[in-house]
């Protein structure tokens, strides 16, 4: 495999023209955030694919729920309502899943937007073009949105704004969902002793992504493989799954589902909102037979991936 001339952004987006320094800027930040060789303290590495030639062998998809497993399976292991009111809280969202609900005035949700995007990216985009990052907000989320509503402390952008908080989601603002995060967890994942199977496994944090992610990078280096993450690297929904969902009238729902940012397998912002046309709204619709009262039942039917690939390194 050849040499990654250049890291492309994630899903692929053209925010800006051809061209661009955003392009460069983003090649440079992953190439910054990515050790040119990791060893691993029981064989193999995390490699950079812009430094370190690999014949790659293998791709593998990595896939996770998108609702917190320790809202579900710990703190509100015996209450599923519970844990859905807790999830609400974007504070807790810690799958690289993020998402926000609007409810209509009887308070049924009409919309629940779910994203995958990393702050990073747009803090580049921002350092670049604030036009047009103002510009995506008025199209993504709400056309009041001006550039001082964007603008943190000396200038520099503000991850936190009202539009991407309280007012709005674009992006995540969970601490530990970042892309930098995401580097870190693979990168470390090359040590994690060598468990031969989950029972064995240093339990770690209590998500579903994060073991998921060192048990099997773990286990490639053990087999003495150079390990790296697949282009275009980014945090991504894979599929969402509507069975068994029914329409007021006992029906099987329609298609509600809007990929808006990327594209199937690698989308970064789904929204799922029924037409004004049908006569009624998310929160009228059952997912086996209950009725839909939290976008944690949405995100729970939410796989969200990072692409890997492993190989030798090339003579």
């Amino acid at each position: 495999m050849a040499l990654v001339a250049r890291f492309d952004t994630p899903g692929s987006l053209r925010d800006l023209p051809a061209g661009s320094v955003f392009y460069d800027n983003w090649h440079a930040f992953v190439a910054g955030r990515l050790a040119a060789s990791t060893p691993g303290s029981g064989g193999g590495e995390f490699y950079d694919p812009s430094e370190v030639d690999v014949n790659v062998l293998a791709e593998r998809a990595l896939v996770w729920m998108g609702f917190p497993r320790a809202l579900m399976v710990a703190m509100h292991r015996d209450n599923r309502s519970a844990a859905f009111i807790a999830g609400e809280d974007r504070t807790v969202q810690e799958e690289y899943c993020e998402w926000q609900v609007s409810r209509n005035q009887a308070g049924k949700i009409t919309k629940v937007v779910i994203v995958t995007e990393v702050p990073e990216y747009w803090e580049q985009l921002w350092a670049v073009d604030r036009a047009r990052v103002v510009a995506l907000y008025q199209l993504l989320v709400s056309p009041a949105v001006v550039e001082a509503d964007l603008v943190g402390p000396g200038g520099v952008y503000n991850r936190f704004n009202r539009w991407n908080t309280t007012d709005g989601i674009v992006h995540f603002i969970q601490v530990i969902n970042t892309l930098s995060a995401a580097f870190g967890l693979a990168q470390g994942s090359v040590n994690s002793g060598g468990a031969l199977d989950n029972y064995e496994a240093n339990p770690g944090p209590s998500t579903s992504v994060d073991p998921r992610v060192i048990l099997d990078i773990g286990t490639l280096a053990r087999k003495g493989l150079s390990i790296s993450l697949r282009e275009p690297i980014g945090l991504y929904i894979a599929g969402y799954d509507d069975t068994g969902w029914s329409k007021p009238d006992g029906t099987p729902v329609d298609n509600y589902w809007r990929i808006v940012r990327g594209a199937p397998g690698r989308i970064l912002r789904l929204e799922y909102e029924v037409p004004a046309a049908a006569g009624f709204v998310v929160g009228d619709i059952r997912i086996g037979g209950r009725p839909i009262e939290w976008g944690g039942q949405i995100a729970e039917h939410i796989t969200c991936t990072i692409g890997g690939i492993a190989g030798r390194r090339a003579p």
